[in-house]
C-alpha cells in the first residue's frame, strides 16, 4: 500500500491543511478585528425519570436559542417566513451584526455565528444522546431485576414440585 492510499496520511494531510487555512484564516481575522465571542454555554437538557439527579457544578441550567446565540455574536436573528415555488411556507432566520461591517467582515461574522450555533446544536445532540443512554441503561437494570426474580421464582416452583 502507497502512502497516497494510507487513510491515517491523507487524514494527516487533511489536517495540516486544515490547520494551515485555520492560521490563514486567523491573521486575516486578526486584522478585521472580529470581536471575541463570550465563553459558550451548554444545553442541559431535563432529567429523564429513571436518571439520577448529577451533582456537576460545571453544568449549565440555561438553554441558548438561536437568537441568543445571535446577540452573544454581537449581532441579532430576524425570522422571515417565505413562501416556496411550491407553495409551501418557510421560515428562514437572518443573522444580521449590529454594527456596520464590509462584505468580508460581514462574511467572517455570519461564519462566527453559523459556527457558534453548530457547536452548541451538536452539544445540545450529544446531550440527547447521553440521556437516552441513561434512560436505556435504566431499563437494562430493571429488565435484569425482572430476570432474577423470574428465575428466583421458577427455582423455588421447582423446589416445591420436586419435593411432593
Amino acid at each position: 500500500m502507497t502512502d497516497n492510499s494510507d487513510p491515517a496520511a491523507a487524514r494527516r494531510r487533511r489536517k495540516e491543511i486544515m490547520q494551515s487555512l485555520r492560521a490563514e484564516t486567523a491573521k486575516k481575522d486578526e486584522a478585521i478585528e472580529i470581536e471575541a465571542l463570550p465563553p459558550k454555554k451548554r444545553k442541559v437538557s431535563g432529567k429523564s425519570k429513571k436518571e439520577k439527579p448529577c451533582d456537576d457544578s460545571d453544568e449549565a441550567d440555561e438553554v441558548i436559542t438561536t437568537e441568543q446565540a445571535a446577540m452573544a455574536a454581537g449581532g441579532t436573528a430576524k425570522k422571515t417566513t417565505v413562501t416556496t415555488a411550491d407553495g409551501k411556507k418557510k421560515t428562514q432566520i437572518r443573522y444580521d451584526p449590529e454594527v456596520p461591517m464590509s462584505k468580508d467582515q460581514l462574511a467572517a461574522w455570519r461564519r462566527e455565528a453559523r459556527r457558534v450555533r453548530n457547536r452548541e446544536s451538536a452539544a445540545a445532540s450529544r446531550q440527547r444522546i447521553r440521556d437516552r443512554i441513561n434512560e436505556l441503561e435504566g431499563e437494562v437494570d430493571t429488565w435484569k431485576e425482572r430476570y432474577a426474580q423470574a428465575v428466583d421464582r421458577l427455582a423455588h416452583l421447582e423446589r416445591l414440585a420436586n419435593g411432593d
